[in-house]
């Protein structure tokens, strides 16, 4: 009976989102970002989750470098960036067809090679889910690995904005094989890397602070002797966005597989730090991103103890 009714609260939430995505296609911009931003702040003084995970990880990450004030504007901003995706994703496949005219700025092309594949390395940051459907609208052969909804559903509606945004998406379950295909046809393919994975996972330090960091992108470049640039998407001041390639970070290729993998994982995390430090209210604070992994702590300590 629990798992019935969890599928009827799921359909129901699945519906619930689809009809908010229709309704932001035919509101005005401003319109539905406004809706979406005041209910995004109800629920941020509703919820008590995105304020206790929220300040929990805005007080792990800068300590007492900040106002206990200071760390809740930034996460009331966290909480206004969300809904403005969420108001803006509907209108995908329509800014796409307009090659996103007037909305978004690109920046650092000059660092990268088009006639190449690529990993582009991005997180929760700004307008994540426009970043890849920008870079196709640019000419931009793009791929994503994204994480399938678990409600049928509600995954075809997503993925169906995606795909009509221009990008071409991988479904993260065993998705190393198609990355490895998609970067020797001259793709980029974007992996984002600020979440606290299940699997695949090796220890790094985020803001300071041990983590578990996705292992995809660094075990990706060394087989297929790809290049990596964080890419980011940063809301500005008036409405706009400006999309930005970030030069290729200094790979270690020692030879040394486990080291290189984990220097290089931790490099990843390092880079899209700097680049949330710069932005902090446009980064997902209210996840778990620093959450202990008991199972993951216990295979890599075995996996140490047989060197």
């Amino acid at each position: 009976m629990a798992g019935k009714r969890n599928r009827i609260l799921q359909r129901a939430l699945s519906l619930l989102l689809i009809a908010f995505g229709r309704l932001t296609l035919v509101l005005p911009l401003s319109t539905g970002r406004a809706v979406s931003r005041a209910a995004g702040r109800l629920a941020y003084y509703l919820i008590p989750r995105i304020r206790k995970v929220g300040m929990a990880n805005l007080d792990l990450a800068y300590g007492d470098t900040l106002s206990r004030a200071e760390k809740a504007r930034i996460l009331r901003g966290a909480v206004d960036n969300v809904a403005l995706v969420a108001a803006e994703f509907s209108r995908m496949p329509r800014l796409f067809a307009q090659g996103f005219e007037g909305f978004v700025s690109v920046a650092g092309m000059e660092h990268i090679d088009l006639s190449k594949g690529f990993l582009a390395v991005a997180g929760h940051l700004g307008n994540w889910e426009f970043m890849a459907s920008v870079m196709a609208a640019h000419g931009c052969r793009v791929a994503e690995v994204v994480r399938p909804f678990d409600d049928p559903l509600l995954n075809a509606a997503i993925d169906g904005t995606r795909r009509g945004g221009g990008i071409e998406t991988i479904p993260k379950d065993d998705a190393g094989r198609e990355i490895m295909r998609k970067i020797r046809e001259g793709y980029i393919v974007g992996v984002l890397i600020d979440q606290s994975p299940r699997e695949n996972a090796v220890p790094a330090t985020f803001f300071g602070a041990p983590c578990w960091a996705t292992v995809a992108p660094a075990m990706i470049a060394a087989r297929a002797r790809a290049p990596i640039h964080p890419v980011s998407m940063i809301r500005d001041a008036d409405g706009r966005y400006t999309l930005r390639f970030h030069p290729a970070l200094d790979l270690v290729r020692s030879g040394d597989l486990r080291r290189d993998l984990l220097e290089n994982t931790q490099r990843c995390q390092a880079a899209f730090e700097q680049i949330v430090r710069a932005h902090p209210e446009q980064w997902l604070w209210f996840h778990r991103r620093w959450k202990q992994r008991d199972r993951l702590e216990r295979e890599w300590n075995a996996r140490m103890a047989r060197m």
